[in-house]
């Protein structure tokens, strides 16, 4: 099976998956902002900002780069199972050790009680959590990315169940973050499960696997410290000086960017074993070929949702969150212009892993960081949740501007200005066709605007006719095998 093809396809299945699970997380966002109001939603909001700095910290790159080595060493079965389980007890022992500090930690946070009794009922959704992103690398290098979307969307399941209990029974706070662990284990048991069926998940003591590949991610590892600055302190800082009402609208804005934001992560995370395996064979033009193919897809997909949020933001977020979280679409439409830059920056920071060259991207990572967190100190207590959206639109601007810069540099890859501008122009279009019926119900104007935009991307040739011909092409094998790419 082609590149094209089997990137399309792991792509594909993944998104089918990701608009159930998304269903299902809309459902969810919806009752628990009715339920909790916007002080219980910006106290979940805060507690899931606090997990996920801790979260970040245990992270290290090993998920990034048990993928990438296990490209490089495509076919080798031993190699594999060593680096998985080795790469998974290490995360076992990190987790458990970086998590539980960090629900103690919440103790001496200046938050009530009710939250901080919420940190300890969450803290189960973030160690599963950390453990299915070591066993989605297997899933990815085999191609079974189908396998990735059931789990979630069993997850999302337990997760609305656990909700309509609550709802039902009148439960408050702590019950519902209960249930957010759960969803996390049911998650973890179907992919580890299922991985075990071609791959090996146990626990094992290997500290001379741990050094070789703590030597290669530690820059990884350094790099998300800096990001976890500009990407979750807007949220810490803003429950330590504003009010948890405001917390929650803002949070529930950027629940939604979180949601969309794993699109590009679900694509590299197949696109770099495929990239790393073409470097090292010297492929330069596959590589380069897949590279501007990438960055073309998640512009695809980023600038109709730019435009659909800001002509229907505010309509949204009040028909999923409530009238009460209205503010929500405006910031949603700051939020937006960053998952752009996401979507960018992701592929490119994965090439960059790619080349190895990660320790290039440091002083980026800490020069933004620190800029960012000054701009938070100075701007939220002044301009509150509207200040921390526009920061998160720099931090993000200038770390995909720089990763880009940085991967087509070394990668010697060249990048046409047509394609981009056709997307603008399709995006542009869309726009103005769906603002023409955006009073009318809901789910009109979203159709309308996603006809327009595919049809006008056909028209103008975007993507060109032989790819098409090979990603819907019907040869035999719907699966395609990894090792053939």
């Amino acid at each position: 099976m082609s590149t094209a093809r089997a990137l399309a396809w792991n792509t594909g299945v993944q998104m089918i998956g990701k608009v159930a699970s998304t269903i299902l997380g809309v459902l969810v966002v919806g009752l628990m902002t009715r339920l909790l109001g916007q002080e219980g939603f910006g106290m979940y909001s805060t507690a899931n900002a606090f997990f996920q700095v801790f979260g970040i910290i245990l992270d290290l790159g090993l998920n990034v780069m048990l993928v990438q080595m296990l490209g490089e060493h495509a076919g080798d079965r031993a190699y594999e199972d060593r680096a998985v389980r080795a790469t998974f007890s290490l995360r076992t022992i990190m987790a458990g050790i970086i998590l539980t500090g960090a629900a103690f930690v919440g103790l001496a946070m200046p938050y009530p009680p009710v939250l901080k009794f919420a940190i300890f009922a969450i803290w189960g959704s973030f160690f599963f959590s950390s453990l299915s992103q070591i066993v989605i690398g297997v899933h990815q290098r085999h191609l079974k990315m189908h396998v990735v979307a059931i789990a979630e969307v069993a997850g999302r399941i337990v997760l609305l169940a656990g909700v309509l209990l609550a709802k039902y029974l009148g439960w408050g706070l702590i019950p519902i973050v209960t249930f957010v662990s759960l969803g996390g284990l049911t998650n973890f048991l179907i992919l580890t499960l299922i991985a075990n069926r071609y791959s090996s998940i146990a626990l094992v003591w290997d500290p001379e696997f741990w050094k070789t590949i703590l030597k290669r991610s530690w820059p990884i590892g350094v790099s998300i410290l800096f990001n976890l600055v500009y990407f979750k302190a807007d949220t810490l800082i803003l429950s330590m000086i504003r009010s948890f009402s405001e917390v929650g609208v803002y949070g529930a804005a950027y629940r939604v960017l979180e949601i969309l934001i794993t699109i590009p992560f679900m694509y590299t995370g197949v696109l770099l074993p495929m990239l790393a395996r073409a470097w090292i064979e010297k492929h330069h033009e596959r590589f380069q070929s897949l590279y501007r193919n990438s960055l073309v897809a998640m512009l695809l997909l980023a600038m109709p949702m730019l435009g659909g949020v800001y002509v229907l933001g505010d309509r949204v977020m009040t028909t999923v969150a409530g009238n009460d979280f209205a503010d929500s679409g405006s910031v949603l439409k700051i939020l937006m212009i960053a998952a752009v830059m996401i979507f960018v920056g992701t592929v490119s920071s994965h090439v960059i892993v790619a080349l190895d060259l990660q320790k290039k991207m440091l002083p980026v990572y800490f020069v933004v960081a620190a800029i960012t967190l000054i701009g938070y100190l100075v701007c939220i207590p002044i301009y509150g949740m509207w200040g921390a959206a526009w920061l998160t639109v720099f931090s993000e601007t200038c770390v995909a501007i720089a990763a880009t810069w940085i991967s087509v540099q070394k990668s010697g890859t060249r990048l046409f200005a047509l394609p981009y501008l056709k997307i603008f122009f399709a995006t542009i279009v869309m726009v103005l066709v769906t603002q023409l019926v955006k009073q009318m119900w809901l789910p009109i104007p979203i159709l309308v605007g996603a006809i327009s935009y595919t049809l006008i991307i056909l028209g103008i040739g975007v993507i060109p006719p032989e790819t098409m011909k090979e990603v819907l092409s019907l040869r035999r094998g719907s699966a395609p095998s990894p090792d053939a790419l």
